[in-house]
């Protein structure tokens, strides 16, 4: 069952944009001792939309081999034709994905063409799989309703990201609806305390320092409320800075992960660019005012 914290990972490039493979080792087991009890690949986080097909069969192959059974590995298979999403669903399962993660085509909006494509590409493999809420990208809003019949009609669907704000409302929401479903906030954690207070399964995001998110979950799951409200306002400045839409939320945390030694290289794809030396300023400043640490080995206090 997937639950607490699960990071989007990142897709690490050399300088000059090619494919890093050998970083993926060292993101892998960064996400392992952070308290990740899965990890997603090929998420938004993750720069899909920059890969060649190759080099999405590629980085699930790496993080599989590199996790070797430790943690689950979920990969993102959304695109805008279902027969895509269902040859890139085949193509993650052969590979060694355990769960796949699908967001609507782009722009469809008609209930019955979005249950239609969701079924077939479910069926196209055995893996359980994640539903991604997430309007901002696709441009298609998923009703209560609709992610209700979804969730009565495919077995293999276990949990629902959930990125249509407000979330903890939507949350609240589904939870009584389906009580049984994994439901996971996103959006970079910024609505974490209050997704969990209205029944949230954990979170699933690219945040940099994932252990904050970590043990935000873990003082929350053991009842100590008030800890989990602390923490997660400690570092929210943080949280709140890393979550800027786009390509530039990636290279932000991009730009802290090669500053913490996990990455060869801060790069984003181009026409994407990497953060300017002003913003890197900012960036660093914070996490320091923060009291955090940019050594791999060492989390939030």
């Amino acid at each position: 069952m997937l639950s607490d914290m699960i990071p989007i990972a990142l897709t690490p490039f050399h300088p000059d944009g090619s494919l890093d493979l050998a970083s993926i080792g060292l993101l892998a087991r960064f996400y392992q001792r952070q308290g990740a009890q899965a990890v997603i690949v090929l998420g938004i986080m993750g720069e899909a939309h920059a890969l060649s097909d190759r080099e999405r069969a590629a980085v699930i192959e790496a993080y599989a081999a590199a996790l070797q059974g430790a943690l689950p590995v979920a990969a993102t298979v959304s695109a805008a034709a279902t027969e895509v999403s269902i040859q890139r669903a085949r193509e993650a399962a052969h590979l060694g994905a355990q769960f796949l993660m699908v967001a609507p085509p782009p722009q469809v909006t008609e209930p019955e063409a979005l249950l239609v494509h969701f079924q077939r590409v479910a069926e196209a493999t055995s893996l359980p799989w994640i539903l991604q809420d997430e309007p901002v990208t696709t441009g298609v809003k998923l009703s209560v309703g609709l992610i209700e019949q979804l969730a009565h009609t495919i077995p293999t669907l276990v949990a629902v990201k959930i990125e249509d704000v407000p979330t903890a409302a939507k949350i609240h929401r589904l939870r009584e609806a389906l009580p049984d479903l994994q439901l996971f906030g996103g959006l970079g954690g910024l609505y974490l305390f209050e997704e969990l207070q209205h029944g949230a399964s954990g979170t699933m995001t690219g945040f940099s320092y994932p252990d904050i998110l970590a043990q935000v979950i873990a003082h929350f799951r053991a009842g100590r409320v008030d800890d989990a409200r602390r923490h997660f306002y400690r570092y929210l400045p943080l949280i709140r800075y890393e979550a800027q839409l786009g390509v530039r939320g990636i290279a932000l945390r991009k730009a802290l992960f090669y500053q913490r030694g996990l990455l060869a290289a801060p790069t984003v794809r181009a026409p994407a660019t990497a953060v300017d030396a002003l913003v890197e300023g900012d960036l660093t400043d914070l996490v320091a005012a923060l009291g955090l640490s940019l050594s791999p080995e060492e989390g939030a206090v």
